[in-house]
């Protein structure tokens, strides 16, 4: 685990650790109360009895128990023993409403907000400069958006392909991973880092999956990325965590990712979410097979959304070893393994 995520992991985990073996009652289902479901299923194996969501139709769980906010007085359900965590921040009708229900902060009901960011939970003006830009309105509880609270760094905004500097036919525009994303795939492919292992992300953006992945447990991570404004954004990034600090090592390298051949030698993990056409991908491929040909060593291939698979199938040296869906985004995840050994 990155030692920049220990402060935000020991809110979470102080608060969580109240709940054990309490039923749980989660109010806010947006991108903050998923990702305050995962965390404390994933680190702590608590899991949501109940949801309150503000917006039914936003990411509706359908594996859970579903309460809208009218009901919240749970008029017809024992809610004994139960402690509810905020996933939106305390406003004063629910503040009223908590404490006439018999709620006492910080001991059946818990401010997540109050505890991650205080009182400066919005992003304030947006910025107009799609390279600068900061995502408005309120901020969300996640790793990547701490750390950009926290560190100044710019993670989670979007960038569409027609603001790239350097516009490539064969690219796409750039979108971030996180690790409630990633975590779940590296447990799939039982992956368990040693200090020999490093991975490599094809088209890394702003650096947030190779971010994810050190906080995994890998020790050096790489990424080629090639559009030039990302490229700053990203060693931006990484500058700024001071990941060196941690006895991390991370390579970042800027131009054509089908050209990246020789330092591919050191990497065993290869990750592709979507960033360019067959054309490229292919080109991609094959240098990954020039690479287990200088240095043979076993070699996993995780293809998130692959549409090209056929480029890997074809060339007789991977086979498929496993297949699955992950649920944050319903993506289909291919992992492949190198028949070297």
């Amino acid at each position: 685990m990155l030692k920049c995520l220990d402060a935000f992991r020991k809110i979470l985990d102080d608060m969580m650790l109240e709940a054990m073996h309490k039923r749980i009652i989660l109010y806010g289902y947006g991108y903050t109360g998923r990702f305050l479901k995962w965390y404390a299923q994933y680190y702590h194996s608590i899991n949501v009895d109940y949801i309150i969501t503000l917006d039914p139709s936003f990411s509706r769980p359908y594996d859970q128990e579903l309460f809208q906010k009218t009901l919240f007085h749970f008029d017809y359900k024992d809610t004994a023993d139960a402690v509810v965590w905020l996933a939106e921040p305390l406003d004063d009708e629910m503040d009223k409403l908590l404490k006439e229900k018999g709620y006492e902060k910080g001991k059946t009901f818990f401010d997540f907000y109050e505890a991650v960011y205080g009182d400066d939970i919005d992003w304030g003006i947006k910025i107009e400069d799609p390279f600068k830009r900061r995502k408005s309105g309120k901020r969300d509880i996640q790793f990547l958006e701490w750390l950009e609270w926290k560190n100044g760094c710019n993670f989670v905004e979007a960038i569409g392909r027609e603001n790239f500097e350097v516009v490539d036919e064969h690219g796409a525009g750039y979108k971030t991973s996180s690790p409630k994303e990633l975590f779940p795939i590296l447990d799939r492919c039982h992956c368990i880092p040693n200090e020999n292992d490093a991975i490599f992300d094809y088209g890394c953006g702003k650096g947030g999956a190779m971010v994810s992945f050190l906080d995994y447990g890998f020790r050096h991570v790489g990424g080629v990325e090639f559009e030039p404004k990302v490229y700053e954004i990203l060693v931006d990034n990484i500058q700024k965590l001071e990941l060196h600090k941690e006895g991390k090592t991370v390579e970042c390298i800027k131009g054509n990712a089908a050209e990246v051949k020789e330092q591919l030698d050191r990497y065993n993990w290869f990750l592709f979410y979507e960033p360019f056409d067959e054309t490229i991908f292919s080109k991609c491929i094959s240098a990954i097979c020039d690479s287990l040909q200088r240095n043979s060593r076993k070699t996993h291939i995780i293809s998130i959304n692959p549409k090209c698979f056929q480029c890997i199938e074809a060339t007789n040296r991977f086979r498929l070893v496993n297949q699955f869906t992950i649920e944050t985004r319903q993506r289909v995840v291919n992992v492949y393994e190198s028949l070297d050994s």
